[in-house]
């Protein structure tokens, strides 16, 4: 089975890459890469799991659930300007959880994980996870849920009690194997949505994740509200305002190049999955 997994995780290169083809022009590009990395990390650990000794396979592990936080919270630096520079922060906050095996490294000291470096870590986990809760990413995001919280469980529990985990752990690479797989799927079957606004805004949605996608409808309704159109964007749709009557031509036409505006910052809508 642990051959198995590790193929599985080997074949998420492809939604990866189709997942880099398709946000190479949006804002998205960064967070990508950064979940490519976490993928390689997981990908290594796993293959080597049986090769390397605990010490490493734990400080390997370690590395693969930062960089997976990381992916998740480079989403939210994910607007023009500013894009580029957030990795930097992004690279601060992988320093700082990372200082465990700076410390054994530097010092000579055995890979060593406290409660509070654990809480940072689970804390930028949730980030990216509760991101796409709300969105069809949402059984992708509980797949990593699974995964990441198995593989930190074993990194808590001491070495003599690991024998328990055996098949926890299988159940974890597996998890963590499908991740890519359920993304992609999830965004390649979507339901044809009538209606290019709605369109345009469910495929923003289900990227951006809820972050990026409340605060675009928050503005987009006071945009609305301002020019006086009958219509509230709601989490799944565009809806009419009750007993309004339906937007003429000109005003669709207004309601689709602010939506496009709003959206400037983020990348182009013609790149797809």
């Amino acid at each position: 089975m642990q051959t198995g997994c590790w193929l599985a995780l080997l074949t998420g290169i492809y939604p990866l890459w189709r997942a880099w083809q398709a946000n190479r022009q949006t804002s998205l590009l960064h967070a990508v890469c950064w979940a490519t990395l976490a993928w390689a990390s997981w990908t290594v650990v796993a293959i080597s799991a049986d090769q390397v000794s605990a010490p490493a396979l734990a400080a390997g592990r370690y590395l693969a659930l930062c960089l997976t936080g990381c992916a998740g919270v480079a989403v939210l630096g994910a607007r023009r300007p500013g894009v580029v520079a957030w990795n930097f922060v992004v690279a601060a906050l992988a320093a700082v959880n990372l200082l465990p095996l700076g410390e054994g490294v530097i010092l000579g000291k055995s890979f060593n994980l406290d409660w509070l470096r654990t809480v940072c870590v689970a804390a930028t986990l949730a980030v990216g996870i509760l991101n796409y809760l709300p969105t069809r990413l949402a059984l992708a995001a509980v797949a990593l849920l699974l995964g990441s919280t198995l593989q930190a469980v074993a990194l808590i529990v001491p070495p003599s009690a690991a024998e328990p985990l055996a098949l926890p752990l299988q159940v974890s690479w597996l998890a963590l194997a499908l991740v890519p797989w359920l993304a992609f799927a999830a965004l390649r079957r979507a339901p044809p949505v009538p209606g290019e606004f709605d369109a345009l805004w469910l495929d923003y949605r289900n990227r951006f994740g809820f972050v990026w996608a409340q605060r675009l409808r928050e503005q987009f309704n006071r945009s609305a509200a301002h020019a006086g159109w009958p219509v509230i964007l709601r989490w799944q749709s565009l809806h009419i305002l009750p007993e309004a009557n339906s937007p003429d031509k000109d005003t669709q036409t207004a309601i689709m190049s602010t939506l496009r505006a709003l959206m400037r910052r983020f990348g182009p809508k013609e790149v797809r999955y």
